[in-house]
């Protein structure tokens, strides 16, 4: 797919939107925590209810100049939305750098539907419906863009990792007696099969696995507890990291 000009100014527009996406992503992430609509509704302070202004709503830099604080009644503004902000920046660094011109747009999309999920799965251990679908609805229609022969594959995928975790997900509650997975995560890895099709199903679960077991190690060492089995992490982030992975450094479809 060779490179355009068209194509490297749309790629550019998005790298340049990274830091507004972020914040968008914040918002959303922080709304769907308080149970609030998820609109385009001015964004307001939680707590004095004040409507912030549009020089506070500068990505990083309005954040930094408030010294993480609300201009109006001084209450803490949470550190979540620099760090997702400069995660979405990151994002698009990344793509940037890894993969080919031609499909850093969708990467960025990809990524940033991957980091509301694992935002929102962080705060609430919930992940929404709509983003899964969205993320899945996106992943064939790149795929189609790229191979239409690759569709029927990638649909599989899709259903065969949302099936794989469902069957995880049934026999542990039977064998356990209790929950240990939700059904959120089953459908983001039937999601992101539709990005990585069947040959990067696999890798997508060894990574994310992989990179629990390390974070719950990390963790508990630096807490200083014990590692118990009813211990509860968000497992999304950690699927979400398979999966970019796999897209990034794996691709099937380029």
């Amino acid at each position: 797919m060779p490179l355009s000009a068209d194509t490297f100014t749309v790629n550019l527009y998005m790298a340049l939107a990274s830091p507004l996406i972020g914040s968008g992503i914040a918002a959303g992430a922080a709304r769907f925590a308080n149970g609030a609509a998820w609109d385009f509704t001015p964004s307001t302070c939680p707590l004095c209810g004040r409507r912030l202004g549009l020089l506070e709503l500068v990505p990083l830099v309005s954040w930094v100049a408030q010294r993480g604080k609300c201009r109006g009644c001084s209450a803490p503004i949470s550190p979540a939305y620099p760090l997702i902000e400069l995660a979405a920046i990151g994002v698009a660094i990344w793509a940037w750098l890894a993969v080919p011109a031609a499909v850093f747009a969708v990467t960025c999309v990809m990524g940033w539907l991957l980091l509301a999920l694992s935002a929102i799965d962080i705060r609430t251990r919930r992940l929404p419906d709509v983003l899964n679908l969205l993320l899945a609805v996106s992943g064939i229609a790149v795929t189609a863009m790229i191979d239409t022969s690759l569709v029927v594959a990638h649909l599989a995928a899709a259903a065969v990792g949302y099936g794989a975790l469902v069957a995880v997900e049934l026999a542990y509650r039977h064998l356990r007696g209790r929950d240990g997975l939700g059904r959120g995560d089953s459908k983001l890895l039937g999601a992101i099969g539709a990005w990585v099709g069947p040959q990067g199903l696999a890798a997508c679960l060894f990574v994310a696995a992989a990179s629990a077991i390390v974070f719950v190690l990390v963790a508990s060492r630096v807490r200083g507890t014990e590692i118990r089995g009813d211990m509860a992490i968000a497992f999304g982030p950690f699927l979400a990291l398979g999966g970019w992975i796999v897209w990034v450094y794996a691709p099937v479809l380029f």
